[in-house]
């Protein structure tokens, strides 16, 4: 008996290996009496099959079948995150934090999520504002981390950081860093940040390469609202950069703010997954 009736199914669109594990993923979803429902980027991997925006998957499906890496997932959060759709993630990536399970075999992990024996993990993203004059001009949403920085060239930035109206520091470094749970085993991390597991209630703050000994990370409470104002006289344009997938211009005077979004996003897992065994054996800790 399975849990789930419609599929929709997401994958690494410019990587063509990929064909093979699609096939059998589709074979295996059917094979349990689900419908599936391939999203655009597939193109032509499976030939005479027509294929659907992801907008029609979000409409339609009660899950989502990621084929790729954690950048692949990103992507598919950030447009399904409002319809509480259920993630699985399929792993033909490099490193895997998200993808858990495994393409090898039968996919016998997979037949045993669509049979509801899965452990559910909800994940926070978080909602990124560049705010002018008091009006929004871009948005987004972000999986892992939202990121100022400096557009085109490496130059230090001068800015403001306010968490809950509080002014807490006038910052001069490379850019800063808001990163989710989920975000601190990646930018954040190579930029010195703590590893926080995914239920801990907390975002991290940190800035880019600061131009003082006493900038350290800080863990906020995941309700607080940040706000980054821009006054840089030398900085004309910044960027604001979501995932690494999502860009946004930012200039002189801007404010950026970063909340905690509404919604989180259901990932599913195998029975068998522990984050800390993932630590280890991703982070080669022995």
């Amino acid at each position: 008996m399975t849990s789930f009736s419609k599929a929709g199914l997401i994958v690494k669109s410019d990587d063509e290996s990929v064909a093979n594990t699609l096939t059998d993923v589709v074979n295996c979803l059917e094979g349990h009496g689900i419908e599936v429902l391939l999203e655009n980027s597939t193109g032509g991997l499976i030939p005479a099959r027509s294929t659907v925006s992801i907008e029609s998957i979000a409409d339609c499906c009660d899950l989502a079948v990621v084929i790729g890496g954690d950048g692949t997932l990103l992507s598919a959060a950030r447009a399904l995150v409002d319809h509480r759709i259920p993630l699985v993630g399929v792993n033909r990536g490099r490193l895997g934090f998200l993808v858990d399970v495994s393409p090898e075999g039968d996919l016998d992990q997979l037949s045993q999520i669509v049979k509801g024996q899965h452990i559910q993990e909800q994940r926070s993203l978080l909602q990124t504002r560049v705010l002018r004059d008091g009006t929004c001009i871009a948005s987004s949403y972000a999986f892992n981390d939202t990121v100022i920085r400096v557009r085109d060239r490496l130059q230090i930035m001068d800015f403001d950081m306010i968490i809950d109206d509080v002014l807490v520091t006038h910052q001069r470094a490379d850019g800063l860093i808001v990163a989710t749970p989920s975000g601190s085993t990646a930018y954040s991390l190579s930029n010195g940040g703590p590893i926080v597991g995914p239920t801990i209630d907390a975002l991290i703050v940190q800035p880019i390469c600061p131009h003082t000994l006493t900038s350290r990370p800080l863990m906020v409470d995941a309700n607080s609202t940040i706000r980054v104002h821009l006054w840089d006289d030398d900085v004309a344009k910044a960027q604001v950069v979501c995932d690494g997938q999502v860009y946004m211009d930012a200039m002189l005077g801007d404010m950026i703010e970063i909340r905690r979004n509404t919604t989180r996003i259901n990932l599913l897992h195998p029975e068998t997954y522990d984050y800390h065994r993932i630590l280890r054996e991703k982070l080669n800790w022995g």
